[in-house]
């Protein structure tokens, strides 16, 4: 979490999910705090046993099996071209994911 933090942009924010494997979460606030970030947590463990999101997630996950979900992709990067990936991404209003590549 913390290095996520540390690689977050100035009013960046950052979503987590999960914690399944419960264990102690460590995280020094004054950073984000400072550069304007926001942090959002998304636990579902309450929220999946409601019957419309429980169906939703089965839905999904079944169209995902079926090859049925289309991705559209904008343009894609080498990974050492990041700095130009992030800047299309700022300037040019892609449609569509911009994917990085190893």
């Amino acid at each position: 979490m913390q290095a996520s933090l540390s690689a977050l942009a100035l009013g960046g924010r950052l979503v987590f999910l999960g914690n399944a494997g419960g264990g102690k979460l460590d995280v020094n606030l004054w950073q984000p705090m400072q550069n304007n970030q926001t942090l959002q947590g998304v636990f579902m463990g309450s929220i999946f046993e409601r019957p419309s999101v429980h169906g939703t997630v089965d839905d999904l996950l079944a169209t995902a099996a079926a090859g049925k979900i289309d991705v559209v992709i904008d343009r894609s990067f080498a990974l050492e071209d990041a700095a130009h990936a992030h800047n299309y991404a700022e300037t040019a209003k892609p449609l569509g994911r911009i994917v990085m590549t190893p």
